[in-house]
């Protein structure tokens, strides 16, 4: 079996000055409340920027629940349409793969006028890729499409409708028996004709470790475990701020 994976790379702009806001207190916005930030800022179509860096709890909170009332009024409006659109998607049922099939069977309606007649599933082990398609290579024949539960946790809803449609483009192609996979110009062609992105994104967390004895970075930690001792000098680790690290390379300070 062989699959064509969307691979992880960063891929952002900044953002505009006009969504800057006033400081207002030095807490910490905690881990989980600036992925979710984050997701809702590509969802609202606002573009990321250093500002990030520098927001307390209050702050975060506060455009947070802004962007929050946006998107839920956005989404609403487009309920009312009577056929599906995939902007009204704001949120996707985990428990099983029918709600993610649907969407992805959708999506293949509308830029293709077929249904995907392979099963589109959640995997939750996932992390190094936002999904993949699955084919057997000596068959010819697809098998599934792999969705990434990682990333939605990470990034949100249109994150999962990018990640489908690029998965789309494969497998579309791939039964036409056209050139499908990634590196191929037919493939970036077919993304683009359908706004489907070409690489997913990576976020990275954890503690800012140096060594002890020489204070070179070591990397990140996501526990602090003394036992660890650097490559370096083979000596222990010292255990920072633990950081959250965006796709575009920004590094923020959180509360874990």
């Amino acid at each position: 079996m062989h699959f064509a994976p969307f691979l992880v790379k960063s891929v952002l702009p900044r953002m505009h000055e006009s969504s800057k806001i006033t400081r207002m207190s030095n807490n910490k916005p905690t881990a989980l409340m600036m992925k979710y930030l984050y997701s809702l800022i590509l969802e609202s179509g606002e573009k990321p920027d250093s500002l990030l860096s520098r927001l307390s709890y209050k702050e975060a909170m506060d455009w947070m629940n802004r962007l929050k009332c946006q998107a839920k009024a956005k989404a609403k409006a487009f309920q009312h349409l009577s056929s599906f659109h995939e902007r009204s998607v704001r949120t996707i049922d985990t428990s099983d793969h029918k709600e993610l099939a649907w969407i992805g069977n959708q999506l293949s309606l509308t830029y293709y006028g077929r249904p995907c007649k392979v099963p589109i599933e959640w995997d939750k082990s996932l992390n190094n890729a936002a999904g993949f398609f699955a084919f057997n290579q000596h068959t010819h024949k697809p098998i599934r499409i792999v969705q990434s539960m990682w990333q939605y946790n990470q990034f949100g809803a249109q994150h999962v409708i990018g990640t489908l449609k690029h998965e789309l483009a494969h497998y579309h192609l791939f039964t036409e028996g056209k050139p499908f996979r990634d590196e191929d110009e037919a493939f970036k062609q077919e993304c683009r004709r359908i706004g489907a992105p070409l690489y997913a994104l990576a976020m990275k967390e954890g503690y800012e470790t140096s060594c002890e004895a020489c204070g070179m970075f070591t990397g990140l930690e996501k526990k602090e475990r003394k036992k660890l001792k650097s490559r370096c000098c083979k000596e222990p680790l010292h255990f920072g701020s633990y950081v959250l690290i965006f796709p575009d390379g920004l590094r923020v300070e959180v509360e874990k």
